[in-house]
């Protein structure tokens, strides 16, 4: 027997060594440490390995030594303990970091800067992040951002060409920080989903050749188009709600009826209102080159949507944007040509 006592002696003072320097290091280090318990039994050996990521602390007994059990057992009770407590502190910190630090997932930018041809319009002198959409005066938009940057260019919608700068070119970082900086402005333009929609009807659905393209195949009739615009995807008749929806509570919006109140509200708020931009809104040119608010469908409203049955249709699946942007929800009185 007196042969092993040495050797306990021994692991009694890693006992008496090791747990001080480990609550030592522990309490230094109490956001950052990370300790992970590893056994493996070698049982030919007859042996157990408990080992610490601290250090590469690692401890050998003979498996038949009730001292030696002992004393490694409540090594191992103390290394689980400051295990589960540096994983707790781990997980409040990172939710912690979550909450005080703006950030956003991959869904998030996605949403957000959208695709090359359809990302919002960034105006960095005056810091303006405009979210326009398609069939809500979107040409109008693009000029209007052209002429008050001093863009003298024919080409309006394709990005290559049109010297706008847009969301997505922008790094994921630059654009979570812009995002979030109360000192830049979000606008969005967006347009009664009813009237939207037809006029995508009357413009695109009734083009074959965009129709083939887009959808490979036609249609023939207004409900059809609506039936078809479930599975068929075109930026032409999507949500207008293009970003996580709290960040509407904060934005500036704007709608089709009351364009040009808007237009003056928001460049008022930037600093770009001035009597050139006046100028230009109210000229015979800008009206021939862009249509700021297109009659067309307006005018058949009541024509297309002549039973409730349709626009019961255009209220569930637009159901987001009469949330978000507080479209009423109501009837088309038909033969009164009224609202009720």
């Amino acid at each position: 027997m007196g042969r092993y006592i040495p050797k306990t002696i021994c692991i009694l003072s890693l006992f008496f060594v090791i747990i001080p320097c480990l609550k030592l290091y522990y309490s230094a280090n109490v956001d950052s440490v990370n300790l992970i318990l590893r056994k493996s039994v070698d049982k030919s050996r007859g042996k157990l390995l408990q080992c610490s990521s601290i250090d590469n602390l690692c401890i050998i007994k003979s498996s038949n030594k009730s001292m030696d059990n002992h004393i490694l057992g409540v090594l191992e009770d103390n290394f689980a303990q400051l295990t589960v407590v540096s994983n707790q502190n781990t997980k409040n910190d990172s939710t912690r970091q979550r909450k005080d630090i703006p950030w956003l997932s991959k869904v998030d930018l996605k949403q957000i800067t959208r695709t090359w041809y359809q990302s919002p319009i960034v105006v960095t002198k005056y810091k303006l992040i405009f979210f326009w959409n398609e069939k809500a005066g979107c040409t109008y938009w693009k000029k209007l951002l052209q002429v008050i940057q001093g863009l003298e260019n024919n080409e309006v919608h394709h990005p290559d060409f049109n010297g706008l700068s847009y969301l997505i070119n922008y790094k994921d970082n630059e654009i979570t920080e812009m995002m979030f900086d109360d000192s830049w402005t979000k606008a969005v333009f967006v347009r009664e989903p009813r009237e939207r929609i037809l006029s995508c009807y009357l413009e695109k659905g009734l083009d074959n050749a965009h129709m083939m393209n887009n959808c490979a195949q036609t249609v023939k009739s207004f409900i059809e188009f609506l039936n078809l615009t479930k599975t068929c995807k075109d930026p032409h008749w999507s949500s207008q709600v293009r970003a996580p929806k709290y960040f509407y509570k904060n934005m500036m919006i704007g709608k089709m009826p009351d364009i040009l109140t808007f237009t003056e509200k928001l460049l008022t708020k930037i600093g770009a209102w001035n009597e050139s931009v006046k100028d230009w809104i109210y000229s015979k040119d800008r009206k021939n080159k862009t249509r700021y608010h297109a009659r067309k469908a307006e005018d058949k409203l009541f024509q297309y949507y002549n039973d409730t049955k349709t626009q019961d249709i255009i209220f569930e699946k637009y159901a987001d944007d009469y949330d978000v942007f507080n479209f009423e929800k109501k009837y088309f009185v038909f033969d009164k040509n009224i609202q009720k």
